[in-house]
């Protein structure tokens, strides 16, 4: 490894952390008491590293900053890590709700009804495409992006900031990479069943171990199946996901891991465009449109999904001063779905009018990013200095046959079953994009001073393909320079003061009325805060604050709205403050603690909102989890976990039309540890808070009501 990477290696292991799941957590607790029930674990494992398991809540290394394998207190951005032991002890069922208690982050921006597609923001800024191990999943459709099971994954890396420098396209108020579980060097056996509220079923096993005996040959297969209703009337998600892994070992230098998912939906469309009145503000008579209310038909509702994913990850170190990498995959996807929403509320305040259509999808993306790792020194400097290319090639394609005629729905008293017309389908287009980045970053060490430099050029051809008129719409080509600068000072109390520079860039997608090319959207962010990372406790902190300027912006064309088209105008800033905390802290306790302030401003629009505020960037956020498990007495192996969330108010729309109040939401578990069993109950919105998320006087959604989902796990 690089000389970098070695020394926090050897100043992390201190903390003595060592990776493994849930099971070696438990056994360690055994150890420690030998009162407990302790469950087997047949070797130690090794020092834990950007992508392994990671013991309970606390990570200390993340390559999602940097594509090396850097501590997290050496990057010179903000970093959050929420691991598989915190997204199981909180119960999350999507990767939204595992983000819920992260700073900076809203992982539920429609009120996470909508299970099928994950909406974040990230410091103010909107992405539904997380990375999957480091690698794009970019396409010009919403909702052809993944919705990943949060039991397929390792850990959920939060980068906040602009990461184009190492990823090309990204917005620039962060990223999501998830990290996908890999295969494991000792044997891990893992079933469970669970049941749930709203009519909730499933079952999972994760299964890893050496195929070998010299262990050269490692696998994990993880699957999960499972159905589940929901408090708005004639939905069902039904899903089905299996994710075999190997990894070749052939010598100490070389690996080879190959990663895969295949994955099906069959869900129900979800409810998140009803209007603000009757939802968000009193109806007629000061009535409310219940939180059950299906406003499509049930005989025309459903999203078929399937995607299957496969890829590799393969490094090679030459000698001490050389690895080289390269990650690969394609991933293909396929939709159909069938719509009916929301057009309108008539004069009556009663009657909503409807739309329909019905689509088929799909999307085909390939990635690969090659990188060359080389160690040395110049004089005191220690360098880890990084080079790499990476290549995105995406093509989706979508037709939609459109409603010529659909009723109206009495949003008090709905009848459904009227007959839908079609014409036939009027819309059907191809996008593509190509884009190739080559980059370079130096990771510099003198002393306790860490310097991160990186620079990146990108080439971006993108263009729409209309397949009713047999001609291309619209093609842009784009070139863009991005970079970073950040500094880091490693005090010995365990302090780490720190301050960045970034940019961002994302290609310009859509089309304008008189067929002009978009210009990139562009980002740049100066960030300074200080880590703490106490020598020999398993804890981490953080203070950041933060001033993201986002230019070119892409708003609709509201002069001509009979097409969907777009104009290119706009900017926003968001400044803000960020101080977050997590913590083992001993005796069964686990910690994690988040406050929020931002301030966002639409400081130019065509549209006639600049002075506005930001939507979706509430001032405040704030949120707080602890859990806690028995360590001895009659007792031992119980605990309880609870939690609480508050966002505070903000605007749905640019316009600041419609304005959310603030909302406080408040979650519980209760879990139980004997011998190779564990029992679970997790409750979200344990006090069944009524909210409502709207992005416009017509598409306002509530937010999730109460669930409860018991669970029986046993591992061997």
């Amino acid at each position: 490894m690089l000389a970098c990477a070695a020394h926090a290696q050897d100043s992390g292991s201190t903390d003595g952390m060592t990776s493994g799941g849930a099971a070696d957590r438990h056994a360690l607790a055994a150890a420690r008491e030998p009162s407990l029930p302790a469950v087997k674990v047949s070797g130690e494992r090794e020092t834990e590293t950007a992508t392994s398991p990671v013991p309970g809540y606390v990570a200390s290394r993340s390559a999602t900053g940097t594509k090396t394998d850097t501590p997290i207190i050496e990057t010179p951005q903000s970093i959050s890590v929420i691991t598989a032991d915190q997204i199981q002890a909180q119960g999350a069922q999507t990767v939204g709700q595992a983000l819920r208690y992260t700073p900076g982050v809203i992982g539920e921006q429609y009120g996470g009804l909508d299970t099928t597609v994950d909406y974040y923001m990230v410091r103010g800024f909107p992405n539904q495409f997380p990375f999957v191990d480091g690698l794009s999943t970019e396409t010009y459709f919403t909702l052809l992006a993944p919705a990943v099971d949060p039991y397929a994954l390792e850990r959920i890396d939060v980068l906040r900031g602009p990461s184009s420098v190492l990823y090309g396209q990204n917005i620039p108020g962060g990223m999501i990479n998830l990290v996908t579980k890999r295969p494991t060097e000792e044997p891990l056996h893992e079933v469970s069943m669970d049941v749930g509220n709203y009519g909730t079923v499933g079952a999972r096993f994760d299964l890893g171990g050496p195929l070998t005996k010299d262990g050269t040959v490692l696998y994990r297969l993880t699957g999960e199946a499972g159905t589940a209703g929901s408090q708005v009337d004639y939905q069902t998600d039904k899903r089905f996901f299996i994710a075999p892994a190997l990894t070749w070992k052939p010598s100490a230098d070389t690996t080879l891991t190959l990663l895969s998912q295949f994955s099906y939906r069959n869900s129900s469309d979800p409810t998140v465009d009803l209007p603000a009145v009757g939802t968000l503000y009193p109806g007629p008579n000061g009535a409310r449109i219940r939180t059950s209310l299906f406003d499509g038909e049930p005989n025309f509702n459903q999203t078929r999904r399937s995607e299957e994913d496969i890829g590799y990850e393969f490094e090679h170190r030459f000698n001490d001063w050389l690895t080289v990498r390269q990650n690969l995959r394609y991933t293909h996807v396929n939709l159909d779905k069938d719509v009916v929403g929301d057009a309108g509320l008539e004069d009556d305040q009663v009657t909503m009018d409807r739309y329909a259509f019905d689509a088929k999808a799909s999307a085909d993306i390939f990635t690969v990013d090659n990188q060359a790792q080389f160690k040395f020194a110049t004089g005191a400097l220690q360098h880890t200095a990084l080079v790499g290319v990476d290549y995105v090639h995406s093509i989706d394609r979508w037709a939609e046959n459109d409603a010529t005629d659909v009723p109206s729905l009495n949003l008090y008293a709905p009848v459904y079953g009227a007959p839908i017309s079609f014409g036939g389908v009027d819309y059907s287009v191809e996008h593509h994009l190509d884009q190739v980045g080559v980059y370079a970053q130096d990771q510099v060490r003198l002393g306790k001073l860490v310097a991160t430099f990186g620079v990146r050029q990108d080439w971006a051809d993108t263009d729409e393909f209309d397949r009713i008129a047999g001609a291309t719409d619209q093609s842009n080509s784009e070139q863009r320079f991005t970079y970073r600068a950040g500094l880091v000072y490693l005090f010995d109390s365990g302090f780490a003061p720190y301050v960045s520079y970034a940019t961002s860039f994302q290609p310009g997608l859509g089309t304008t009325f008189d067929g002009s090319a978009l210009k990139p959207t562009t980002g740049q962010s100066v960030e300074v805060g200080v880590k703490y990372q106490p020598h020999g406790q398993k804890s981490f902190a953080m203070l950041s604050l933060f001033n993201i300027l986002q230019r070119n912006v892409t708003e609709p064309d509201y002069s001509h709205p009979d097409g969907n088209y777009v104009v290119q105008t706009g900017a926003q800033r968001v400044k803000g403050i960020e101080l977050s905390g997590v913590a083992d802290l001993g005796a069964g306790m686990n910690l994690t603690a988040a406050y929020t302030y931002m301030d966002g401003t639409i400081s130019a629009s065509d549209q006639g909102y600049a002075g506005n505020a930001a939507p979706n960037v509430p001032h405040n956020m704030a949120s707080l989890w602890f859990d806690k498990t028995f360590q001895q007495g009659w007792y031992r192996g119980f605990g309880v976990g609870a939690g609480v969330r508050y966002l505070g108010a903000q605007y749905g729309d640019e316009a600041n039309d419609v304005k959310m109040p603030s909302v406080t939401l408040f979650d519980a578990a209760i879990h139980y540890d004997i011998a190779h069993w564990r029992f679970s109950v997790n409750a979200q919105n344990l006090f069944d808070r009524v909210y409502v998320n709207c992005q416009s006087t017509n598409y306002c959604a509530y937010g999730l009501r109460r669930s409860v989902i018991g669970r029986a796990t046993y591992q061997w």
